[in-house]
């Protein structure tokens, strides 16, 4: 549930990258998401910040 709302989130681009990064730092850290969802979530926010810059 928080992986896929997470995702909704970023896909939606609604939000501001330091604090995304915190939060998924949060969530993977209390496992409430995997690594591998994580890394995933990551590679969505950079790769949105490289085609905004």
């Amino acid at each position: 549930m928080t992986y896929n709302n997470a995702k909704l989130v970023i896909a939606s681009g609604n939000y501001e990258y330091e604090t995304m990064a915190t939060m998924l730092d949060m969530f993977v850290m209390r496992k409430r998401i995997t690594a591998v969802q994580y890394n995933e979530l990551m590679n969505m926010m950079d790769t949105q910040q490289e085609a905004q810059a």
